[in-house]
């Protein structure tokens, strides 16, 4: 009798992908006979236009809407999520305005926030109160995700990373639950990300398919799609971030950013994002800058619990050529390193303003994170330490 060996895959109901998705959003819509909608973004985008291209699709279908712009940042917490649900009267969305969706127009800060808008508006509480696995009971209200950066993929994950202000400890909330209806995907709303974006968005990719591949819970489903977006990001990141306006780099992008996103929400993250996210609540700082400086130093240390022919594999992938287990990991860094410094990102986590003093703390927190569980190799809060210590 075989052993069983199951590996869910859960992606959107419908994902529109490639330039001009957005016209077929309507198509989309219309048979779903939807009420009002309630548009969660910032203030950023609706002065480029973007919000405004959605809410005419809306018109169109004679779907009324609001607009919550209370993101002020790129880091998603619960002030702004408790703000989102002020807005839509006390955070009870079947009263008196009776949204029957959320459209989510943004990166990954504003897909988590609507996320999270959606699951408290249902299931009621504070966001606080599902941090964790598979603490949802009841259905979110539904949310289409229309992203405009090429990194996080919040658009279709069944993640939300939100920052608790209070014990400056961004939480990890994950359930299926969670998963967005529809994610659109068009490169021509992607155009305008500033360089730094793009960037940091772009290092985000890799650290999502590098972890899912080395991921305890990974499989030949999700070993493809991330190695497939690792070949890409290598050779597309630097022309999207030396030319937003290159339509061919930042369609490649995009899709290296679906297909790392759609791995890593199967097969799970690791030390890098365990680590990375303790940084983000501690300081505020940028996700990507953080991943940037982490993942030489957590493959490092992950090394010994991964097959050899794994990592070699990981090279090939880069059109590199590695012999063992210690060439593997000293090329891929290498050329890593290389990557991030063409685009400008940092290498070391004093660069980022951490302070030695909160190491100890930030390490206890990261261990408790979700994401560890299906990191290769288990570490003692020491070892945890020095992973920062090294970092610096």
């Amino acid at each position: 009798m075989a052993l069983e060996n199951n590996h869910n895959f859960y992606l959107p109901k419908t994902n529109l992908i490639g330039v001009g998705a957005i016209k077929d959003l309507p198509n989309e819509l219309l048979p779903m006979k939807l009420g009002k909608a309630l548009i969660v973004t910032d203030k950023n985008l609706i002065s480029l236009g973007y919000v405004e291209q959605v809410e005419k699709i809306l018109d169109n279908l004679f779907i009324s809407h609001d607009v919550f712009d209370g993101i002020l940042h790129p880091n998603p917490t619960v002030s702004f999520v408790e703000d989102g649900l002020s807005y839509c009267d006390q955070g009870v969305l079947d009263i008196s305005r009776d949204y029957s969706m959320i459209i989510s127009v943004g990166g990954g800060t504003n897909h988590d926030c609507a996320k999270a808008i959606a699951t408290v508006a249902t299931n009621g509480g504070s966001i606080i109160d599902y941090e964790g696995w598979n603490k949802i009971t009841k259905p979110p209200v539904p949310l289409i995700a229309i992203n405009t950066t090429a990194g996080s993929g919040a658009e279709l994950t069944m993640t939300a990373i939100i920052t608790d202000e209070s014990r400056k400890v961004k939480m990890t909330i994950s359930s299926p639950l969670m998963t967005p209806y529809i994610s659109v995907n068009d490169p021509l709303f992607m155009s305008s990300m500033p360089r730094e974006v793009t960037a940091t968005s772009g290092i985000d990719v890799i650290s999502h398919a590098i972890e899912a591949f080395v991921s305890t819970e990974a499989s030949p489903t999700t070993d493809a799609l991330a190695l497939g977006a690792l070949e890409i990001v290598f050779e597309y990141l630097p022309r999207a971030y030396e030319n937003g306006y290159d339509l061919e780099a930042r369609e490649k992008m995009m899709y290296a950013s679906f297909m790392a996103a759609s791995a890593f929400n199967s097969a799970g993250l690791g030390y890098v994002h365990a680590l990375a996210h303790q940084l983000g609540g501690h300081y505020s700082t940028i996700h990507g800058n953080n991943n940037s400086v982490l993942i030489p130093h957590v493959l490092e240390f992950n090394a010994p619990s991964i097959p050899e022919q794994r990592l070699i594999k990981i090279c090939e992938t880069l059109h590199k050529t590695a012999h063992n287990r210690s060439e593997a990991v000293d090329i891929f860094s290498q050329s890593f390193m290389e990557l991030a410094s063409t685009v400008g990102l940092p290498l070391r986590l004093r660069e980022l303003g951490v302070q030695y003093q909160d190491i100890e703390t930030m390490s206890q927190n990261a261990l408790k994170d979700i994401v560890c569980l299906t990191n290769p190799r288990k570490g003692y809060l020491e070892e945890v330490m020095a992973i920062y210590e090294q970092a610096m």
